[in-house]
C-alpha cells in the first residue's frame, strides 16, 4: 500500500512539472509571437509615404536718427523652407528634398537689393543592395527666383539699372547621377557616382550671348560627362540643435582636375517651438566661371555665402 502511494505520487509531481514546463513554454511561445507582430506592425508603419519640413522667417531692423556715432538704418527680410517627402517600399526607396530661400536688404536710402535668392530640388531613388548600401540614381536641380545685378558696376543708364548677372534659369544646374550610395552610420550618406551628367543651362539671350557661366556665346546648354561624389548629413547633434550638411564633387571626364564643387550647410537651433536661430554657410567653385575678383582682376574664384538670423519657425 505504501508502495503504490509512493509511486502514485511521485507520477504527479512528474506529471505536474511537465505541464507547468508546457505553460512556461506556451507562454514563452505567445510572448515572442507578440513580440514579432509589434514589429512587423512598426514596419509596415514606416512604410509608405513620410513628409517633414520646416518653414523660417528672419526679420532684422536698425532705426538711426541724429546717431553721433554714425550708421545707417537697415532693415533685413530673409524666408527659407526646407521640405522632405520621402517614400519606402520593402527595398526600394524614394526620397525627394526641396530647399526655397529668398532674403531683400534695405541700407540707408537704398532701394531694397536681394541677399539671398535659391532654389533647390534633389530626388534620389535607390533598392538596397545590403544592410548599408544602395544602388542609386540621384537627381539634381538648382536656380532661382529673381533677377542678380551687379551693384558694384556702373549703373547702366540705357536699361535703367545696374548690369544684369543671373535671373531665373539663367543659370540652371541639372546633375543626374547613378551610382552606389554607402550609409556607415545613421544620418549620414555618400553616394560614389562613376556616371554623372552636368548641364549648364543659361535661359536668357543677353547673358547667353555674353557667354555666362561658360557656356559657348549665343548657346543656352553646356553639357558635360564626369563622375561625382555627393555627401549628405542630416542629425541631430545636440538636443535641439539639427545639422543638414550637402557637399557635391564633380570631376569632368574632359578635364578630371578641373573640379566642380559646392557645399551648404544649414544649422538649426531650437529656442522654443516658433523661435530658431539659423546659421548657413555655402560654398561654390568652378574653375570654368570667370568672375571678377576684390583685387580687380578675373578669373574662377570660390564663391561664399554665410547668413545668420533669429526669426519665426515652424516645423512638422
Amino acid at each position: 500500500m505504501k508502495r503504490r502511494t509512493l509511486i502514485l505520487t511521485i507520477m504527479l509531481m512528474v506529471h505536474g512539472g511537465v505541464f507547468g514546463y508546457g505553460q512556461s513554454m506556451g507562454q514563452g511561445l505567445v510572448d515572442s509571437l507578440k513580440q514579432v507582430t509589434t514589429q512587423l506592425n512598426d514596419t509596415k508603419k514606416l512604410q509608405g509615404w513620410s513628409y517633414s519640413g520646416i518653414t523660417n522667417i528672419t526679420f532684422s531692423q536698425v532705426g538711426i536718427l541724429n546717431w553721433t556715432a554714425g550708421g545707417n538704418s537697415s532693415i533685413s527680410i530673409i524666408g527659407l523652407g526646407m521640405y522632405k517627402a520621402n517614400y519606402l517600399q520593402d527595398n526600394f526607396t524614394w526620397n525627394n528634398y526641396v530647399e526655397l530661400g529668398y532674403g531683400l536688404t534695405k541700407i540707408g536710402d537704398v532701394e531694397f537689393r536681394k541677399s539671398d535668392d535659391r532654389i533647390i530640388v534633389v530626388s534620389q531613388a535607390g533598392i538596397a543592395a545590403g544592410n548599408t548600401m544602395n544602388h542609386s540614381l540621384l537627381v539634381d536641380f538648382r536656380t532661382q527666383f529673381t533677377n542678380g545685378r551687379n551693384y558694384t558696376a556702373k549703373f547702366d543708364s540705357t536699361i535703367g539699372d545696374f548690369p544684369l548677372t543671373s535671373t531665373f534659369m539663367a543659370p540652371a544646374f541639372l546633375t543626374t547621377a547613378l551610382g552606389m550610395e554607402l550609409k556607415p552610420i545613421k544620418g549620414l550618406s555618400i553616394l560614389i557616382a562613376p556616371l554623372t551628367g552636368r548641364t549648364t543651362i543659361v535661359a536668357n539671350q543677353l547673358l547667353s550671348d555674353q557667354g555666362a557661366f561658360n557656356v559657348v556665346k549665343g548657346h543656352t546648354i553646356q553639357a558635360f560627362l564626369g563622375s561625382l561624389i555627393n555627401a549628405q548629413i542630416a542629425n541631430e547633434i545636440f538636443e535641439n540643435i539639427t545639422l543638414n550638411s550637402r557637399l557635391n564633387i564633380f570631376s569632368p571626364f574632359r578635364s578630371p582636375t578641373l573640379m566642380v564643387v559646392s557645399m551648404e550647410n544649414m544649422m538649426t537651433m531650437k529656442v522654443n517651438s516658433f523661435i530658431k536661430v539659423t546659421l548657413s554657410l555655402d560654398a561654390f567653385y568652378d574653375h570654368r566661371i570667370v568672375i571678377k575678383r576684390s583685387d580687380g582682376t578675373t578669373g574662377p574664384s570660390t564663391q561664399l555665402k554665410n547668413t545668420f538670423g533669429v526669426g519665426f519657425g515652424y516645423t512638422f
